[in-house]
């Protein structure tokens, strides 16, 4: 499971260890949660044992052609397009393990942005994190060159914006 570049950079220089993160449960839109018609049974089923709030796109959440694979501390949703896929992932287990309250620490979460886009090894990339959680929304083009949705942000930034929860469990 891809590991956000945030989490890495930020905590690859500070205490070693590893765990899981805890979720923010509060800030979380219980409104969110509650979908206008049930979703496909391949992603009910799917996620039904994680404990972290699931998120993909909107235009994506009734789609039954998903691979779903899903413990409970992450997932990952993937859609084949016409020439490309896309990934929805979330985790909250971190390889590297750092005291909030250490200065250093307060400082770099404060400068991050709430999404950064990346383009990288031919994919364009959204990485955040919210309620605690690191997601990604990953975006892989078979001809990475030419193809938009791996060159410009624009692709990416609309399934970013058009994010619903579809799951997640305390």
């Amino acid at each position: 499971m891809r590991l956000i570049f945030f989490t890495l950079f930020t905590l690859t220089f500070l205490n070693a260890g590893g765990g899981v993160l805890d979720v923010d449960w509060s800030s979380i839109d219980n409104s969110q949660q509650k979908p206008s018609a049930p979703y496909p049974s391949v992603l009910r089923d799917g996620i039904k044992d994680v404990h972290l709030p699931v998120y993909l796109s909107a235009s994506y959440a009734y789609d039954k052609n998903m691979m779903v694979v899903a413990g409970e501390n992450f997932y990952s949703v993937s859609f084949k397009l016409d020439g490309a896929s896309v990934v929805f992932e979330g985790d909250k287990t971190f390889q590297e393990s750092v005291a909030p309250t250490n200065p250093e620490f307060q400082k770099i979460v404060k400068q991050t942005p709430p999404v950064e886009y990346v383009e990288s090894e031919g994919m364009m990339i959204a990485e955040f994190n919210r309620h605690g959680v690191n997601y990604a929304i990953t975006v892989e083009c078979d001809e990475p060159k030419t193809d938009g949705r791996c060159t410009e942000q624009s692709f990416v930034q609309k399934l970013y914006r058009h994010l619903v929860m579809v799951g997640g469990r305390r």
